[in-house]
């Protein structure tokens, strides 16, 4: 048994919910009916501040221990948890996430069956947990048509979620709304319920297989997405060592022919949540690939061109250029050097003297190159005697080539790079107009309050005025479970007659199908 104690964010005088922590909860399941064998088959939960702080994430598939027939709604296969840990490996964990929080979901009756399903075959009695259903809350203070997750998550962050029907996707999304309603609302909230309390402990295993729901390849590319769609963890688990080899090994062959395409990136998923990877375990599995490959590249003493180009396009797929950053960089100098403003002068020094090298080295860091004799391919002499009796002055002179001395030719270089280094298309004031522009985008941005708060209630929704909206409709369907009536917050006076006697869980089940 597993049940809620409901809570309200309300905008009566009440605690400050900006200091509180919740837990943002969501499950994919196999089924709507947990009282006819549907189990949860992937759990996500987001734990937060009601500032927006993110506190921890955890998620992983589940394995039901029963046959999957609704991937089409949420994607999850039977492969995918068939290795994934069962519901009662996971069981400690998940009251760890949920313990000392407000738990939050949206239709969050329809969580705390399975909850108490899931919970109650352990034999464990868990009573009046502090929950917040936030699709109670998105009704009662907002006066928009179509509450579905994802359209509240529209309507309040102007965006549609990144990763649907993904537990930790919806978490996510659901955690964002939640902090915009928090904190950003036209009339403060208040948190009107029981104090957060420590759930009892059960053991904990550590066993993870979080999903990389909705991938995309994006700006960043593939592998970019896999790890931001898995879970922030603060004490990350080991990943499994077996299944951590073939992530590895995936990972070579897809990265063989320098880039990650989509059917690739979706099989490195399946590994990642067999390894049980998250966003830290992976970002660290990637730098250590690129860092062993770089030390393959210079085993002989040399970085060659060809090795170089893999290594730097492994980097931006890992995500890890920095740690070629210095290779990159000398590369970059050296075609800079032999691509710059100098690039086809042949200079050639007659003595030894430091000036002359001195001279010599910026000139070559221009992409100059050093003459031995005076030929017709060379532009310039420096010498330290410009008047001397070395052979090579008298030739060079007979052929037409300036002389110059090692001040003489510096002025002169460094004339020839300043004038390379101006633009055809070259405006000063470009740059000016750009900052006016950025400047008037976001003051217009500033402008007003946020769109949705036109939706804003005149007054929030008491409890027998949610029942007659979006309970008592369904009542000729079979009733509002009790559970629906608590998250509602009861029916008041007029609605206790009608909501008297005993209900059904169908017309839960029912509005699931409409509103989760």
């Amino acid at each position: 048994m597993f049940t809620f104690a409901y809570t309200k964010l309300t905008r009566k005088q009440g605690v400050d919910p900006r200091g509180l922590t919740f837990a943002v909860l969501d499950f994919e399941t196999t089924g709507l009916h947990p009282n006819k064998g549907s189990r949860v088959c992937e759990v996500g939960v987001v734990r937060m501040r009601g500032d927006g702080t993110v506190l921890d994430e955890y998620s992983t598939l589940v394995n039901p221990g029963v046959r999957i027939n609704n991937e089409e709604h949420h994607g999850i296969t039977n492969t995918e948890v068939k290795t994934a840990p069962t519901f009662e490996q996971i069981a400690g964990d998940l009251l760890a996430f949920l313990s000392d929080a407000v738990v939050v979901s949206h239709n969050l009756p329809y969580e705390e069956k399975f909850l108490s399903a899931e919970f109650g075959r352990l034999g464990m009695d868990i009573r009046k947990v502090p929950g917040l259903c936030s699709l109670v809350l998105a009704r009662s203070q907002l006066d928009r048509y179509g509450y579905r997750l994802e359209n509240v998550v529209n309507l309040v962050t102007g965006e549609w979620p990144s990763a649907w029907h993904s537990a930790l996707g919806d978490a996510r999304s659901l955690a964002a709304t939640l902090a915009r309603l928090i904190n950003e609302a036209p009339q403060q909230l208040s948190w009107d319920g029981k104090s957060p309390v420590t759930l009892p402990e059960h053991p904990r295993t550590g066993s993870i297989a979080p999903r990389a729901a909705g991938l995309r390849k994006g700006t960043e590319g593939w592998l970019a997405t896999l790890t931001a769609r898995l879970p922030y963890m603060t004490n990350p688990p080991v990943p499994r060592a077996e299944q951590l080899a073939d992530y590895r090994s995936m990972l070579g062959h897809a990265l063989s022919d320098g880039r990650v395409v989509g059917e690739e990136a979706t099989q490195l998923a399946v590994f990642a949540a067999r390894a049980g990877l998250t966003q830290s375990t992976a970002r660290q599995v990637h730098e250590d690939f690129l860092t062993e490959a770089r030390a393959q590249a210079e085993a002989d003493g040399k970085v060659t061109a060809t090795e170089l180009k893999e290594l730097t396009r492994a980097g931006k797929e890992l995500a890890a250029s920095h740690l070629i950053s210095d290779l990159e960089a000398a590369a970059a100098a050296d075609k800079a050097r032999r691509n710059g403003p100098l690039k086809g002068w042949r200079i050639l020094p007659v003595g030894e003297s430091e000036r002359i090298s001195a001279v010599m080295d910026m000139a070559a860091s221009h992409g100059a190159a050093v003459a031995i004799n005076p030929t017709k391919t060379v532009r310039m002499v420096i010498a330290d005697e410009v008047s001397g009796d070395d052979s090579r002055l008298a030739k060079a002179r007979d052929q037409g080539i300036e002389v110059l001395s090692p001040d003489e030719g510096e002025r002169k270089l460094r004339d020839v790079i300043e004038q390379s280094a101006g633009s055809l298309f070259n405006d000063s004031d470009g740059q000016q107009a750009a900052e006016r522009l950025n400047a008037e985008k976001a003051a217009e941005t500033q402008q007003g309050p946020p769109e949705w708060h036109q939706f804003w209630r005149r007054r929030e929704l008491n409890g027998g005025q949610y029942y007659s909206m979006f309970l008592q409709p369904y009542e000729r369907r079979g009733g509002a479970s009790d559970s629906e009536k608590a998250a509602a917050g009861g029916g008041g006076c007029a609605s206790a007659a009608v909501l008297a006697g005993a209900v059904t869980l169908a017309v839960a089940e029912a509005i699931r199908q409409i509103v989760a």
